[in-house]
């Protein structure tokens, strides 16, 4: 019996072919390389006191160690601060092409990011579901304030200053949500003098955005900055649609970003950011069925609708091209009530104490349609099974997907501000809520003159005795799955970290801190189907006959939620859950400071996230407990010799609870239907090795690279998991199995060559980077239809600067060899359609592309 025909709640989310809230690479740029050969200064977690870097001069042979971060709540350069950090300037995504979160990814050792599904994982330790209720398990920061979503980090250089990802457990200073890492974005601030830029980014598809800032003071102590990008881009990159859908994708954004800052003296500052984005995106998608329609069954086992494939002629094109698709319904997704504010304070008190305040609100409401069954069919006649004759019924399936999500923070720290002293502290008290609500939906489309629209939309509901209800809500979308998930989130927490340096080269470090996260959720059910074959039965055939208008052309729908979950009542089931969740995390580690040019070092962190609910598939298993993280890693950072950089950074990870979301049966499992449930996995080790380089072979020639090595596999599990990717009952250990989503190996090398022009000429660079990443799983059985293969891809990019420094040219090309990458994995065993055959998610094919900056 085939067991992933209905995969609901969770697992819609899942399967979405564009990410929630994910930011799009609105800008396309070229080549992608390391972070080691960046300058400007990067604050990691005190953005509102990082200085004002120079204008850029795209000047190669610039070394680590002049990078600042502050992963320690404090100025300390790249290469002094015990930490594995990787950064990202804004000059050195200019100069490399680095526009994206994937971008980034495939330059940061460890680092995981599906960009069709807007998720992130830093070794092996992340976020496995969208669905609501279940956290990130790497927290982004935007200018100190915490968010949920992704779309920070995907901002343009033009309005990011530095990107900084802190590799491992970050429990005792970042805190919520940081059992696998932080990634902090760190916004450019206004200056105090007049200047501006205009940039115009286009490519071969005739994409076109346009952005541009104006910084400058105000009056007084006051300065702002205003920053804007725009423009509508059509695009035909990811896929060429034969089907009646529109074959071209386009995307149109708005974004507008705000600055105040005021210096009441030089012990006090304030700065105050305001931006709104919104965007309309359609046929954006980067994912698709690969294998054969199932055209010969009308209705499976496990389905709630015909199978639209039935019977269907045309042959799916994705088995032989993997960029083209056959669909009939456009995708559409829009982002919009977007507003984002963060306030950012700090005083110096006196006796060397300084009091730091970072608070904010967002808001947003995403919408996502996109086409469910994956087919270009339409309305048709049958006869098969009617007893009554011909009966009509228009399989053209959408799922529709929506995160309407609200949230502010406080946080208050103290610490010393003399970061020289022998004796360092800092602690502090941090203070989040949220509300989220997610409405997720299944339902038929068309213009409703068939009997399949007449039928759902006025169903019978059925008892868990398989009675029938005379009182039954209708169903007007015409439905036949829809789950709701409302959460609220109130999180606090507590915290401290000291440095004691026994000599001027050895240093000690503790931390600790206490969370609390009270959630309080409810969620809505409804299953609805609708059978027409059978000449005795006509909902499913073992379980007797429903005689309302007989099988065939008024075959009533049939409300089955009651039946299915063997619940009391009838029509879509309801329920509240809520729990809080405690823990405490902490970090001990040691550096020394070999010689001024080399450091080892060595820690012990505890990470932890909060446990959750699987909200909006009415779940066996409704909740999951904290996940927690024992972290080991020892480390190097060095500068051996004059021009070189090399980092060392090994681990091992014993994993507790980690969340994963995995199918079982729905209900009785009689029916064939299956759903997603959450499981805390007993317990998963880890372990690898990090390595970072940077040569300046010349003064006009520069070589970065990067390789990791993660090995993580499922060391217990609490029970047999049955195989949802093979045939009948099949329970299987997982045992063994590696986890999902990562790679063993990942491999970097990016060249940036300073060819020689004369000061009258101006500089010309050019730049070229290559990366790989070995196969992963994103399912935990290990299964061949979960498997997404290993995938290389090369860029280059060439820019120009004119003598002055005010205009750039580039030219560029991404994926420039055309390689196929797999982005992700998801679906089952052997044929399907809406939602039973292999789905996998691509990246882009080659762009060409150029870029016009203009500073005045």
């Amino acid at each position: 019996m085939m067991k992933t025909a209905l995969m609901t709640g969770a697992a819609l989310v899942a399967m979405l072919p564009t990410a929630a809230y994910a930011a799009p690479d609105l800008a396309s740029g070229g080549g992608k390389g390391a972070a080691a050969g960046a300058v400007a200064s990067a604050k990691a977690d005190d953005p509102q006191t990082a200085p004002t870097p120079a204008p850029a001069t795209y000047a190669a042979g610039a070394q680590s160690d002049d990078i600042i971060v502050t992963a320690q709540r404090r100025d300390e350069q790249l290469q002094k601060v015990p930490v594995a950090v990787t950064v990202f300037t804004s000059e050195n995504r200019d100069k490399l092409g680095i526009r994206s979160i994937q971008d980034m990814s495939n330059n940061t050792p460890g680092l995981s990011f599906n960009s069709t599904l807007d998720r992130l994982s830093l070794r092996g330790v992340g976020r496995l579901t969208n669905t609501i209720g279940s956290d990130p398990g790497v927290a982004v920061y935007n200018d100190g304030l915490y968010t949920s979503s992704n779309a920070e980090a995907s901002k343009t250089p033009m309005f990011v200053d530095s990107i900084q990802i802190l590799r491992g457990p970050q429990g005792t200073l970042f805190g919520r949500n940081s059992v696998g890492g932080a990634i902090n974005v760190v916004s450019k601030r206004p200056k105090d003098f007049f200047e501006g830029e205009f940039r115009l980014t286009g490519d071969q598809y005739g994409g076109l955005i346009s952005e541009g800032y104006l910084s400058g003071p105000i009056v007084g102590g006051l300065k702002g900055r205003v920053s804007v990008q725009m423009g509508p881009r059509p695009i035909d990159t990811a896929f060429n649609n034969i089907g009646p859908a529109e074959g071209k994708g386009s995307l149109r954004r708005f974004l507008v970003e705000a600055q105040l800052q005021y210096d009441f003296s030089d012990k006090a500052q304030l700065w105050v950011k305001y931006s709104h984005a919104e965007w309309d995106h359609e046929n954006y998608g980067s994912a698709n069925l690969v294998t054969p329609y199932a055209t010969g069954t009308l209705f499976p086992d496990g389905a709630l609708v015909p199978n639209p494939a039935y019977g269907y002629t045309v042959a799916n094109p994705g088995v032989t091209d993997r960029r083209t698709i056959n669909t009939n319904t456009t995708d559409n997704d829009t982002l919009s009530k977007n507003q984002n504010f963060v306030v950012n304070f700090r005083a110096d008190l006196g006796s060397d104490i300084q009091l730091k305040y970072v608070g904010g609100y967002s808001r947003y409401l995403y919408t996502l349609y996109t086409d469910f069954d994956q087919t270009a069919a339409t309305k048709r006649v049958e006869t098969l099974g009617s007893n009554y004759g011909a009966y009509t019924y228009n399989p053209t399936y959408i799922q529709q997907y929506v995160e309407d999500k609200k949230y502010y923070s406080n946080e208050i720290t103290l610490s010393n501000s003399r970061p020289d002293d022998r004796f360092n502290w800092v602690i502090g008290a941090y203070q989040f809520h949220e509300h989220y609500f997610q409405p997720v939906t299944w339902y038929q489309g068309g213009d409703g003159t068939d009997n399949m629209a007449a039928a759902m939309a006025n169903p019978i509901c059925l008892t868990a005795t398989f009675a029938i209800d005379a009182t039954c809500p209708a169903n007007p979308q015409r439905a036949f799955y829809r789950g709701t998930g409302d959460l609220k989130t109130d999180s606090y927490a507590g915290f401290g970290q000291i440095d004691y340096k026994l000599t001027d080269q050895l240093k000690i470090t503790a931390g600790l801190r206490y969370s609390s996260d009270k959630k309080v959720g409810s969620e809505t059910y409804r299953l609805v189907n609708w059978n027409p074959v059978g000449s005795a039965y006509c909902v499913f055939a073992p379980y007797g006959v429903i005689g309302f208008g007989g099988c065939g052309p008024t075959t009533a729908g049939q409300d089955i939620t009651r039946y299915v979950l063997q619940i009391a009542g009838s029509g879509p089931a309801a329920r509240s859950l809520s729990d809080t969740f405690t823990g405490w995390s902490w970090r001990l580690g040691t550096d020394y400071q070999i010689s001024p040019n080399a450091m080892v070092y060595a820690s012990y962190n505890r990470g932890l996230k909060a446990g959750g609910f699987n909200l909006g598939s009415y779940a066996q298993n409704p909740e999951v407990k904290n996940e927690e993280v024992d972290a080991y890693e020892v480390g190097l950072k060095s500068r051996p010799v004059k021009g070189v950089t090399f980092n060392l950074t090994g681990f091992y990870y014993d994993y507790r609870n980690a969340q994963i979301p995995i199918f079982v049966a729905l209900g009785s499992g009689s029916l064939g239907l299956t759903t997603q449930n959450f499981f805390n996995i007993d317990k998963t080790r880890a372990y690898g090795v990090e390595i970072e380089g940077h040569w300046n072979v010349t003064p006009q020639f520069e070589l970065s690279g990067t390789y990791s090595y993660l090995d993580s596999t499922i060391r217990k599990a609490p029970r047999l998991f049955d195989d949802p990717n093979q045939p009948g009952d099949n329970p299987v250990s997982i045992v063994g199995n590696r986890t999902p989503a990562v790679s063993k190996n990942k491999v970097s090398v990016t060249a940036l060559y300073d060819v020689p022009m004369g000061q009258k000429a101006g500089n010309l660079f050019l730049a070229a980077s290559y990366f790989y990443r070995s196969d992963a799983y994103y399912d935990v059985f290990q299964s061949q239809t979960g498997r997404a293969p290993g995938w290389s891809q090369v860029d280059a990019r060439v820019t120009w600067v004119d003598p002055t420094q005010k205009l750039t040219l580039i030219l560029y090309a991404r994926n420039l060899l055309n390689t196929l990458g797999y982005d992700g994995a998801v679906g089952a065993n052997g044929t399907g359609a809406a939602g039973y055959g292999e789905t996998y998610s691509f990246t882009l094919p080659r762009q060409i592309g150029a870029e016009m900056h203009i500073k005045f």
